[in-house]
């Protein structure tokens, strides 16, 4: 067995929304590069380790079946649950009493299936079961026109399960109908393109939570790297920032590229008052929430690939690059039209516009970590980029163990 397993495994994760629309999970996909030199208990443990009763739980699905069955015979780990996946009819031989062991040692199940075949779920020892489901068309159309008479006050009948995940959710009403009316457990993924269609023609405004949240922070008199992570929390708040004191109107002589840099020319009085004239056209669309937060944890994500360590101004600048990787759809404008408008060093204008320079790498990295049905193609990029596995491995678990809801 290796010392290192991660050398020989690959990752690509999902996020998984709750009904608050905060990050609660993370369904991470395992794909087993060198099968001689990995254990799944090992795995485990080692993912067990890192996580916390803080951290989001952990959703591991194998690609390969045969780990999957040591997963499920070995002892279960706190926050840590196990996808079963889709057998449909032909259930391979001994994994049903492979399953009903895992249940009597205590293993949290999470069954894969279309909501067509779902059925309702054994109680067997102390482990808990639940589905990852998928709506066909049909159950879509019957569940959105189930939504739109709850909203009319009618009672109505949805093919939506109370209690499970769901995958494969391409719509806003859909998603709110799934976490809202039917207490759904959670999302994995989200509908993206869908929740930004209302906002195509002036961009997504500045969420007004992260707007209260600096004013208390200010109010308390936090301090400046409190005050700017919080900013850092949205996109939009940041380009804004940055576009405040790089404008003609604020006069200022040089070019400030930091968040941090504004704060000190801004000043705390200065910085409430225009906090509190961007009140008025900020957003409380909690739909638009998941958006910005997978932009943070891209963010973070690329930041734990860098390593930086003490170099603040380094690791701003990667986390920045991950934060603006979707500035051009937020603003509804091309992304090179965004950024003219702000200063950026030119690693980071490479790597967001050109798809080149040393940022790149972790970028491109971390977009591929997101493609859960991808993984196959990850070894290859970091083979090519000369990116050790193991440390990309490594980033994405320190980038979940350490992740805080703190909107």
């Amino acid at each position: 067995m290796a010392l290192n397993l991660l050398e020989h495994v690959a990752f690509a994760y999902q996020p998984i929304w709750g009904r608050t629309r905060q990050l609660i999970g993370v369904r991470l996909r395992v794909r087993v590069v060198n099968p001689e030199s990995v254990s799944a208990a090992q795995l485990l443990h080692l993912l067990s380790e890192e996580l916390s009763a803080d951290s989001p739980f952990v959703l591991v699905s194998f690609a390969e079946a045969g780990f999957l069955r040591e997963a499920l015979s070995v002892n279960p780990h706190e926050h840590i649950w196990l996808e079963l996946p889709d057998f449909g009819d032909d259930v391979p031989p001994g994994l049903l009493e492979t399953v009903a062991y895992a249940h009597r040692m205590g293993h949290r199940l999470v069954q894969d299936a279309p909501l067509a075949r779902a059925k309702p779920l054994p109680s067997i020892g102390q482990g808990v079961h639940r589905y990852l489901l998928h709506l066909w068309p049909e159950q879509a159309s019957q569940a959105l026109h189930a939504a739109r008479h709850m909203r009319e006050g009618a009672a109505a009948h949805s093919p939506v399960l109370a209690e499970q995940l769901y995958r494969g959710i391409g719509q806003r009403e859909l998603a709110m109908h799934c976490l809202d009316d039917c207490g759904a457990w959670g999302l994995c993924g989200w509908p993206v393109d869908d929740v930004l269609i209302p906002y195509q023609r002036y961009g997504v405004p500045v969420d007004k939570l992260t707007l209260v949240r600096v004013q208390q922070a200010l109010m308390r008199q936090s301090s400046m790297e409190v005050v700017e992570d919080l900013i850092h929390q949205d996109a939009v708040l940041t380009f804004r920032t940055l576009r405040l004191v790089n404008s003609p109107v604020f006069g200022t002589s040089r070019e400030v590229t930091t968040v941090r840099q504004a704060l000190m020319l801004l000043g705390q009085r200065r910085l409430r008052d225009w906090l509190l004239e961007l009140m008025p056209g900020a957003s409380g669309d909690r739909e638009l929430l998941p958006v910005r937060l997978g932009l943070v944890l891209r963010a973070r994500l690329m930041e734990h690939l860098m390593e930086a360590g003490l170099q603040r101004d380094l690791r701003t600048e990667i986390y920045v690059t991950g934060l603006f990787s979707m500035l051009g759809q937020l603003m509804n404008e091309p992304l090179s039209s965004a950024l003219r408008r702000i200063p950026v060093s030119e690693a980071m204008g490479d790597a967001l516009l050109r798809e080149a320079g040393p940022y790149h790498t972790y970028l491109d990295i971390a977009r591929r970590m997101e493609r859960f049905d991808e993984l196959q193609h990850l070894p290859g990029l970091c083979d090519a980029a000369a990116f050790p596995i193991d440390h990309v491995n490594r980033s994405l678990i320190r980038t979940i163990a350490g992740w805080r809801n703190t909107l």
